[in-house]
């Protein structure tokens, strides 16, 4: 995309400032109903249990209700507000969860510890009707980088893994959308690849000069999109510059990045995780309501912004 390039920071840019704008809204329009499936994860029960302390969400977990317990309590964590639905087998327990939100029964669900491999299969699966029709299924990471001076948001780090070219532009509507939420307006897309050149060797180049071609002629609205732009060129005005890219809305100052496959988005994932000194949360959109499915080396804090990240998504759209 051309156009001349202006430093632009959202005024949200922290999870702070997430965790405030969710409270706010939340109080206004009532707790999201989150359900933990199958929960025996420690962190997972910490994030929660403050999310319910906060005011953020009305608790529930599905799964064997006496583990449950006895994992909490052996932890030191209450559970007492918790809305238990007993089932002690873990595939009844994604069934029934899937179950109870397609039947407007929950808001929120969270992967306590299932399989990502199983629980995707299931909420994939067209008979369980947890995907809409047309829509399109994707993980959207929020980040924020210490040395990033915004929030930085990166699709798609968990569910498709080789994303042809219609499924690349819904990842970049369902990461737009999550952006409006937060609270970032037009928000800069960079389309990533290993250049900026378009090579017909690099078929993920070709895709993503024809995205940035799309949002040129408004076949994409809500966005500045450019692509392809290495990962440096996108996120650093300076790198941007030497490689002579000036006339861009988005090199060196992205608020969106939407990787060529599930291997490149997971790979920066986990190095702003472990090496980028970020806080982090996600959600898999799409789907009939948010999902969180987190990492297992997430943190707790990281595991509560994802959390927040779907209450806010579930009370904007109220």
């Amino acid at each position: 995309m051309s156009g001349t390039s202006e430093s632009a920071v959202p005024s949200v840019r922290s999870f702070e400032q997430i965790r405030d704008k969710a409270a706010r809204i939340v109080s206004e329009k009532g707790k999201p109903r989150a359900a933990v499936v199958v929960p025996l994860d420690i962190h997972t029960f910490r994030a929660v249990a403050r999310a319910d302390h906060e005011g953020l969400i009305e608790p529930y977990m599905i799964g064997d209700e006496r583990l449950a317990r006895q994992t909490a309590l052996q932890n030191g964590i209450d559970v007492g507000s918790v809305n238990f639905v007993n089932i002690s087998e873990p595939e009844a327990a994604v069934q029934t969860a899937i179950r109870m939100a397609v039947g407007e029964e929950l808001d929120i669900l969270i992967n306590g510890r299932v399989p990502a491999v199983e629980l995707l299969k299931q909420v994939l699966n067209r008979e369980n009707s947890y995907l809409p029709e047309g829509s399109v299924l994707s993980h959207v990471a929020v980040m924020k980088p210490s040395l990033y001076d915004k929030l930085l948001l990166l699709s798609d780090a968990a569910v498709n893994m080789e994303p042809a070219l219609q499924t690349k532009l819904a990842i970049v509507d369902n990461a737009v959308r999550v952006a409006d939420v937060i609270g970032i307006s037009m928000p800069r897309v960079a389309i990533i690849a290993a250049v900026e050149v378009i090579s017909p060797q690099m078929p993920v180049t070709i895709d993503a000069a024809i995205i940035a071609k799309m949002a040129d002629r408004k076949q994409i609205v809500g966005a500045y999109v450019d692509g392809p732009l290495s990962f440096d060129v996108a996120v650093d005005v300076a790198a941007a510059r030497a490689k002579g890219i000036e006339d861009s809305l988005v090199a060196g100052q992205a608020d969106i990045l939407i990787a060529p496959d599930i291997a490149t988005a997971n790979g920066v994932y986990r190095a702003m995780t472990l090496f980028g000194n970020a806080a982090m949360g996600g959600m898999i959109v799409g789907g009939k309501v948010p999902l969180v499915l987190n990492s297992r080396s997430d943190t707790t804090d990281n595991r509560f912004n994802s959390i927040v990240l779907a209450a806010l998504a579930v009370a904007s759209d109220r």
